[in-house]
């Protein structure tokens, strides 16, 4: 019973703390995003993601850095907890979204092998001055234009997109996906995926869709600066020359993919092009440096208070009382 009553508070603080800041951050998620003029892309990419993990972070963090600390110091071997309904319910909930979470990650990497081998039947490598990462002219039917993979990502380029562009334009669209690897968004997308499916409750979906839009202004951004403001318009010309050709069918599934194109965004996207042709291009500044002096300073507060007794047991007491009101 001693490890089953750890198990059931773990999760119920998991999902508690995880759910009560997926909801506050989604709020400040709506406010950052009202001002998306004021805030460049680069920089509501990432605040839109850490509010997106920090949930699933802080509670993970809560837990073992406080909550079960507290309870293998203080709680007897013979716990008057049991668990009843509510905590086998919570169990139940939380299991199932962390098995939901493995799942994803698993089928992610699958449906990605698959078709990264399929696409690779079909496609030939291509040589692309001052491109580092494989490009692969495809044949297929939809005008693919898209990175795929999170560790060895890879340029898929459909027939049609060479037809249609010149290379002016194409050298653009490679710009804009290298935007998207060169910051690593695939594999952030799987993280927020990760942290939603953990938390189970449809809590800050809001932020996916802020974070998509986000990611693909930080990318035309990243094509501007690399290649000027003519690469902008360049970039508006190829999203418009593309929109012609998008067959009556829906684009294929692709796991672990940026995409160049995107209908819903695209008016907004081609008005925002142009006006980065006409002003001052933003600059591409990394931010790795900042994160990790940020990242340690957390470190050394979080263990400041971990390693306090007085913490630990206040700690223990907040737990009994959860506990007793899950009985």
């Amino acid at each position: 019973m001693y490890y089953l009553v750890a198990v059931s508070l773990l999760f119920t603080v998991l999902l508690t703390i995880g759910i009560a800041a997926a909801g506050l951050f989604s709020i400040v998620g709506r406010f950052v995003n009202a001002r998306s003029e004021r805030i460049s892309a680069h920089a509501r990419v990432a605040v839109l993601f850490w509010l997106r993990v920090l949930p699933v972070v802080t509670a993970v963090v809560v837990i073992f850095a406080f909550v079960l600390p507290a309870f293998l110091l203080y709680e007897p071997h013979e716990p008057q907890e049991t668990v009843g309904i509510k905590l086998a319910v919570i169990i139940v909930v939380a299991m199932g979204g962390l098995l939901l979470a493995l799942f994803r990650v698993f089928g992610s990497w699958w449906r990605t092998r698959r078709l990264s081998a399929e696409w690779n039947r079909n496609a030939i490598r291509i040589s692309v001055d001052e491109v580092a990462i494989p490009v692969y002219r495809l044949k297929h039917s939809f005008p693919v234009f898209a990175v795929v993979g999170v560790i060895s990502p890879r340029v898929f380029i459909a027939d049609q997109i060479f037809e249609t562009l010149d290379a002016d334009e194409i050298a653009a669209v490679i710009e804009h996906e290298i935007g998207h690897t060169s910051a690593h968004h695939n594999l952030k997308r799987l993280l927020m995926q990760l942290a939603s499916d953990i938390l189970v409750a449809p809590v800050g979906r809001f932020l996916d869709r802020a974070w998509s839009e986000a990611a693909e202004e930080a990318a035309d951004d990243f094509a501007a600066a690399k290649g000027g403001r003519r690469a902008a318009v360049d970039l508006a010309a190829a999203l418009i020359k593309i929109a012609r050709i998008i067959p009556d069918q829906p684009a294929p599934t692709m796991p672990a993919v940026s995409y160049a194109f995107n209908g819903e965004m695209l008016a907004a996207r081609v008005r925002r092009l142009l006006m980065l042709a006409d002003r001052e291009l933003p600059s591409i500044s990394s931010t790795r440096w900042n994160g990790l002096i940020a990242i340690m300073l957390a470190v050394a507060f979080i263990a400041a208070f971990a390693t306090n007794h007085l913490v630990l047991a206040r700690t223990h007491d907040i737990s009994e009382t959860l506990l007793a009101f899950l009985q």
